[in-house]
């Protein structure tokens, strides 16, 4: 206990001379973001008797493709009639060198009707897709016997997948990018699992999640898979932040964010990339995360129970200050009760929530 002490003075006072290092690297404001998945522009056009008219967008965030798919929540409105009376039609839509073609039969009539699009995506498309590109949204509107009634090529702009877009409407989409099923997690927490038997005992005997496990050995699971970056992969962390002022903010700005495979790949991360690589490490075994997002920093919490009754806290920017997982949750725990106090606390994304609202993971 004397020891926990000791090391909690000197990480709380670690922390509070790092406090002014904040730096907003690699961010930029996005003053006219609107959300991907709304249409804001029209195009209107069609050989009579037919009628059609595209609301499609001008960007598409594609980071947040995965959850369209999954929620078919449309990219893509068409709009058709017919003023000859009930008329057969097939509408394709697809995203040029992104998606597969996703086609519907309907039936036209004089009054305007409305069909939601969202097309499979390509094998591979959204791995490759590291930089914006300019592509195309090609709509074509054709009777049964293939006679074109309305073909439209579209600009639309992908934005890379490590494209977050930071607002109160987009807050919990930033679970797309924990990834518990990718090779590179499993493996980490394969790994970790050599550090279990150095946990205070009873330490856990495996990754169980919550299953078989007391509240100590929930906590102990995650300074293992710490333990495990720190040591094994040497992993280097900066602290950045998010440029995402809470739920009530009005604000949007977007942010580079890459995945926990390349993170792990490449070394290193700011403290948001590997924050949701801890979380995703966390998810894989079945614990549930939560991200929460300070001033300066952000960090990893774990709901010490399934019923996500009380929680644990891990500051990833501390990978760099020879912590042991253990200490560094204990450090981190004192933060957060601070920064709670204080109101400094500007959000808690549930990752359970964000799962269940359709935010799949990106790949």
């Amino acid at each position: 206990m004397a020891r926990k002490i000791i090391v909690l003075l000197l990480a709380v006072s670690g922390l509070a001379g790092l406090g002014l290092g904040y730096v907003w690297g690699g961010l930029q404001s996005y003053a006219h973001y609107q959300q991907a998945s709304l249409a804001d522009r029209q195009h209107c056009g069609g050989q009579l008797p037919v009628r059609v008219c595209v609301n499609a967008p001008q960007d598409v965030f594609s980071a947040f493709y995965p959850s369209y798919l999954h929620t078919e929540s449309a990219v893509v409105e068409v709009l058709f009639s017919s003023v000859a009376g009930p008329q057969p039609l097939r509408i394709s839509v697809a995203i040029a060198g992104f998606s597969q073609t996703e086609t519907r039969t309907v039936s036209a009539v004089e009054r305007m009707q409305s069909a939601g699009f969202v097309p499979p995506l390509l094998n591979g498309a959204l791995q490759k897709l590291t930089s914006d590109r300019q592509t195309q949204l090609q709509v074509t509107v054709a009777d049964v016997r293939g006679t074109r009634y309305y073909s439209n090529a579209i600009p639309l702009r992908l934005h890379s997948r490590r494209l977050m877009a930071w607002s109160a409407a987009n807050r919990l989409r930033i679970a797309a990018w924990i990834t518990p099923t990718a090779p590179a997690v499993e493996e980490l927490v394969t790994r970790a699992m050599a550090y279990l038997p150095q946990q205070p005992p009873p330490a856990p005997l495996a990754m169980t999640g919550y299953s078989g496990t007391i509240l100590r050995q929930v906590l102990d699971q995650v300074d293992a898979i710490f333990d495990a970056l720190r040591l094994d992969y040497g992993l280097r962390c900066q602290r950045q932040g998010v440029p995402y002022a809470g739920p009530e903010s009005t604000a949007s700005a977007i942010q580079a964010i890459r995945l926990p495979s390349e993170v792990l790949q490449q070394g290193s991360g700011s403290d948001i990339e590997v924050t949701l690589l801890l979380a995703s490490a966390v998810e894989s075994i079945g614990l549930h995360a939560v991200i929460v997002v300070l001033p300066d920093r952000t960090l990893l919490g774990v709901a010490l129970s399934p019923d996500e009754q009380g929680f644990g806290y891990w500051d990833a920017s501390q990978l760099s200050a020879a912590m042991t997982g253990d200490a560094v949750n204990i450090a981190s725990d004192a933060l957060y009760a601070k920064e709670e106090k204080q109101g400094a606390v500007l959000d808690r994304i549930l990752i359970s929530e964000a799962r269940h609202a359709g935010v799949e993971p990106m790949l």
